[in-house]
């Protein structure tokens, strides 16, 4: 429990829009941690390739 607690932390650290939001928590939901882990490091590096 505690590390999905950390996860939706990192979800509402890395996110831009509540859109990001949304699909990372379906991610989680439906798909399970590791799925929603790898989805925030691909916004995190399209992210860094926006700036």
């Amino acid at each position: 429990m505690q590390k999905q607690q950390n996860l939706i932390a990192a979800i509402a650290e890395i996110c831009v829009s509540p859109m990001q939001e949304v699909q990372a928590l379906r991610i989680l939901i439906y798909r399970g941690e590791a799925a929603c882990r790898q989805y925030l490091r691909s916004v995190l590096v399209k992210r860094k390739k926006v700036f």
